[in-house]
């Protein structure tokens, strides 16, 4: 059931996730994210997506607090910001069948 004592602000958050997780590739990239944090390189190949389109989705993840970041070098890592991304994945993959 919805708290209707929401605030506008966290309507607005939800519906940046909504938007985060309304793309094929992006549910692909958390689904990748599941067993702990990836290059952005090899999320690209696990994707296949060419890294500055994978950059793009994993801006957009990240805008939305779906996944966090770490630099070691040049290299970037992502995982996943809370395990419950991947709840929400699950169900909407199950509502979707």
């Amino acid at each position: 059931m919805i708290d209707i004592a929401t605030t506008e602000g966290a309507r607005a958050r939800s519906a940046a996730v909504a938007r985060a997780l309304g793309d094929p590739k992006r549910l692909c990239v958390l689904e990748s994210l599941a067993a702990g944090e990836v290059s952005v390189g090899d999320l690209a190949t696990r994707v296949a997506c060419q890294v500055p389109n994978m950059s793009q989705h994993l801006a957009v993840l990240r805008a939305a607090g779906l996944v966090t970041a770490r630099r070691d070098g040049n290299t970037v890592y992502y995982r996943l910001a809370d395990p419950r991304v991947l709840e929400a994945c699950q169900l909407l993959l199950s509502i979707a069948r």
